[in-house]
């Protein structure tokens, strides 16, 4: 029975301990690619900043920014979910970064997940000749003529907003947060769809997309009523749903 004992005991050290060298050379790995940048000194093992990241991400950008701040490179560096971040406040430096994307250097990532939630197929993920093809059929229109169209019909949809504000606000100060969220979801929506998207179209857009956006900053947890379940729903339906408009 004492030999039963002492063995399982054994193994729970072994598992420790075990655990304990990750954790140490998990430190180790982030302390030595972060050198003297700027940054937190030790990291939560496994997770990193996770959590600072998901309860206010607002804050948690502006934290990396201040750090930059401090650096004649413009850049600090971070740790989230066993990956190292660097982030990078100089214009000059992100431009050298998006100019240098390819196979073989960076790569466009927008979200850790992103490409759950936006497919492999889009051109922000895509390198070489199938770029440039999908850039080519996408830049009749980004031209100046369609430009200008879109910037007139931004300015009304603007200016109805500000108006319809005005009178919500009587005279008192209101959030606009979500104010401004929805009116950019109209000037994206008559821009690109114009009076071909139905009310009913928009109403059941407007419900992913906030869906959507809540799931980017959550946990990546892949199970029924966690955000990020309801995201990538929400990502399939978006499509179907400007799909079935311009069909």
């Amino acid at each position: 029975m004492d030999s039963l004992i002492w063995s399982s005991l054994s193994w729970y050290l072994v598992l420790l301990l075990l655990l304990l060298l990750l954790v140490l050379l998990e430190q180790i790995f982030y302390l030595k690619k972060k050198g003297t940048l700027p940054g937190p000194s030790l990291v939560f093992p496994f997770l990193g900043n996770v959590v600072p990241l998901v309860r206010n991400s607002t804050r948690f950008w502006e934290t990396q920014s201040d750090l930059a701040q401090t650096c004649p490179l413009g850049v600090s560096a971070n740790y989230i979910i066993g990956k190292f971040v660097v982030f990078i406040r100089s214009t000059d430096l992100s431009h050298k970064v998006f100019a240098n994307v390819r196979p073989d250097a960076f790569h466009l990532m927008i979200h850790p997940l992103g490409w759950k939630f936006f497919g492999d197929h889009n051109v922000i993920y895509k390198f070489g000749q199938d770029h440039k093809d999908l850039r080519r059929l996408l830049a009749p229109n980004f031209t100046p003529r369609a430009l200008s169209v879109y910037v007139s019909i931004q300015q009304r949809i603007v200016a109805e907003h500000l108006a319809r504000w005005l009178r919500l606000s009587n005279g008192t100060p209101i959030c606009l947060r979500r104010l401004c969220r929805d009116m950019n979801l109209d000037a994206s929506q008559n821009v690109f769809f114009g009076p071909y998207l139905s009310g009913e179209s928009k109403e059941r857009f407007n419900f992913d997309y906030k869906l959507f956006n809540v799931g980017l900053i959550k946990l990546p947890i892949q199970l029924p009523g966690f955000a990020f379940r309801k995201a990538r729903l929400a990502a399939k339906r978006l499509v179907e749903t400007l799909g079935g408009e311009s069909s």
